[in-house]
């Protein structure tokens, strides 16, 4: 019992920069790999698809912008609650929920492509259906030519007239940039005071803003998933699908987090021993909360489509039934969810970081198979094939540029807050 106590007192929080060149290697070498994929599949893929090589070209990169984009998003989210309820995930991620967040300038750069979507060849090329012109003029007219509803028509043209159409799309882009990253950027400033003078005021401060901040968060990103994401499909609409977003981007930034935590810090055996069992299996927690979020959304979105019986609504899961679509929804059934929910029930699991860095890399995968599942099959593709390896080769790559920036950030510091709460960490279990 007394050198267990001593062991306790030994803890010191390490002041060392984390070491992150050989993933930054690895990051590197996807951008360049999954970058000149995307380019030679979207060549090749020009012969199959007709007049609509272009538009895959673009549809295919949105879902590497969308994924990408849940982190550094999704950061500031997680990072906010952790303070506001003073979660130990929260404090253990902290490094790498700031470094996400640093990297929003990037992000707003890997935006450009999206954006530039709205506008080549009159938006006929671009992800988004609302920006083509076709869709206004008389209702009866081009109901006839859509093959849809009088009332259907009727109502995606209120929603150009209100909310889609490439410059409320802009101008609501750059709002949740500016808000989200603003936050985030701000809390990342008086955390750094927070800890470099061991300033408790400015913690407080930083408290009592991470409530308003979650609520600002939520109503941006709702409005900003609904136009970045379900828009895509014409005619649909889901009030759980900004939930389902939220749930798929919390994951996202979660698996990633923990799946770098514990990689670079594999070999610190210093920062590992403050990283108790406890905080392991608040951490192994939080993520199966989250599965079990994702998939009471996902299958109340069913469930509500379903029982509504809407012709124009049910056209998105006709969509993803068939053309193979239907095996990647059976595959997210079992490993966004049930193998998830199953395993991560086990203490064993949430405090072996091995196991819990191979949970992580199936939940990433996952996510990113999730964001396809919503983007790729809105619009037919009869003679294309290649649109699913370009998606993939969109995320690669993307990410490879991403991830570079974001390990540079996260190469600055230590690997743990030295404030009271890094202090908290080390010295919790002491007087147990």
């Amino acid at each position: 019992m007394t050198d267990h106590h001593d062991h306790h007192h030994d803890l010191k929080i390490s002041t060392d920069t984390v070491q992150t060149g050989g993933l930054a290697k690895i990051a590197l070498g996807a951008a360049v790999v999954g970058l000149a994929a995307f380019a030679g599949l979207g060549i090749a893929n020009m012969g199959s698809a007709g007049d609509f090589g272009l538009r895959d070209f673009f549809l295919t990169y949105l879902c590497g912008f969308v994924f990408w984009a849940s982190i550094p998003f999704g950061a500031v989210f997680l990072m906010l609650v952790g303070i506001l309820t003073s979660a130990s995930w929260g404090v253990v991620l902290r490094r790498c929920f700031l470094a996400a967040i640093k990297t929003m300038p990037i992000l707003a750069l890997l935006f450009i492509p999206v954006a530039v979507s709205l506008f080549v060849v009159e938006g006929k090329q671009s992800p988004y259906w609302w920006s083509d012109a076709s869709w206004e003029g008389d209702v009866n007219v081009v109901a006839k030519e859509k093959g849809l509803r009088f009332e259907a028509i009727q109502e995606n043209q209120h929603k150009i007239h209100d909310i889609m159409n490439p410059y409320a799309y802009l101008a609501i882009s750059l709002f949740a940039f500016g808000a989200v990253g603003g936050m985030g950027y701000a809390a990342a400033a008086v955390s750094r005071k927070s800890e470099e003078e061991k300033d408790l005021k400015a913690y407080e401060t930083l408290r009592k803003f991470a409530g308003p901040g979650v609520a600002i968060w939520v109503l941006t990103m709702t409005i900003t998933c609904t136009l970045w994401v379900m828009s895509v499909e014409p005619t649909w609409a889901s009030s759980m699908f900004p939930i389902v977003f939220g749930m798929n981007a919390f994951l996202t930034t979660l698996s990633f987090c923990i799946f770098t935590f514990y990689t670079v810090n594999a070999d610190k055996a210093d920062t590992m021993a403050i990283v108790k069992d406890k905080f392991r299996i608040d951490i192994g927690t939080f993520t199966l909360a989250i599965t079990m979020v994702w998939a009471y959304a996902s299958f109340s979105q069913y469930m509500l489509i379903w029982a509504g019986n809407l012709p124009e609504e049910i056209t998105y899961y006709r969509k993803r039934g068939d053309h193979g679509w239907e095996y990647l929804a059976y595959f997210l059934m079992a490993f966004h969810w049930l193998i998830p929910f199953v395993t991560l029930l086990f203490r064993e699991v949430k405090t072996n970081p091995t196991a819990m860095r191979v949970m992580c890399v199936l939940l990433f995968t996952v996510c990113a198979a999730d964001v396809i599942w919503w983007i790729v099959p809105c619009v037919p593709h009869e003679t294309a094939v290649l649109h699913v390896p370009m998606a993939v080769a969109a995320i690669v790559g993307v990410g490879g540029i991403w991830g570079f920036f974001f390990l540079n950030n996260l190469s600055k510091k230590a690997a743990l807050p030295a404030n009271h709460e890094g202090e908290f960490l080390a010295t919790w279990g002491e007087h147990h």
